[in-house]
């Protein structure tokens, strides 16, 4: 793993997995709240030179480790390809999330950094949500990322930032909106930091979906997302 490790449980997570499959997990941690304060302090060499000391740690274990798969970001798995060829180092697979990923620059990193030799996986979560499955067959849909909340333990809408209480149409972008209920917990109608076009049900998962996440109104407030 390639990215910030705390104070989340998706380290544990990733650990938990790898164990789980018999395998060791490698972590190269980051603070993605330090890079923001670089960019926005206008430190951008410091900033740079962070991400060439982390992708540094990153390369040493590649080359004396055997990887099978990455999670990581996407700049950060962009700034690796520049260092290691991501197809020749063995890794099968990455998951990459935690930012976001418009059709262009999915379509550069499935294409030209992992060179449709390798399976990408994009992820999108967090502790309330799990894990959202993804879409399959990203060419199919011009390299739009659709999600999939892990029903019914959590439920997505897109909903209408100024009325909440109304759902946005199909293919029109919305406020991310989440309700979680498990044994232990229920969390109704979480408004979350994100905003999506709202897609429709495919195949594989008969409920909403949510495509193209980003920050909640990231064009109008410029909003910084660094190396994260």
């Amino acid at each position: 793993m390639i990215g910030p490790t705390g104070p989340r449980r998706l380290r544990l997570s990733i650990e938990h997995l790898a164990q789980h499959r018999g395998s060791s997990c490698y972590f190269v941690d980051l603070d993605p709240r330090w890079v923001k304060k670089l960019i926005k302090n206008k430190e951008g060499e410091q900033a740079k030179a962070y991400m060439r000391h982390v992708i540094d740690q990153a390369v040493s274990i590649m080359e004396n480790r055997r990887v099978d798969a990455l999670f990581t970001t996407p700049k950060l798995l962009e700034a690796l390809s520049e260092r290691v060829s991501i197809p020749e180092s063995g890794v099968k697979g990455v998951f990459c999330g935690g930012t976001t990923m418009t059709p262009e620059y999915t379509r550069f990193l499935i294409e030209e950094v992992l060179e449709n030799e390798v399976e990408f996986v994009p992820t999108y979560g967090n502790t309330l949500m799990g894990l959202a499955a993804h879409k399959p067959n990203l060419r199919d849909d011009n390299y739009s990322i659709t999600y999939y909340a892990p029903q019914p333990r959590a439920v997505l809408r897109v909903v209408d930032p100024d009325s909440t209480d109304e759902v946005v149409d199909y293919d029109t972008w919305g406020r991310v909106e989440l309700t979680t209920l498990t044994r232990e917990f229920f969390m109704p109608r979480f408004l979350e930091r994100d905003e999506a076009l709202r897609r429709r049900p495919c195949a594989e998962y008969a409920w909403d979906g949510v495509g193209e996440v980003q920050p909640f109104r990231a064009e109008a407030e410029k909003i910084v997302e660094g190396v994260y």
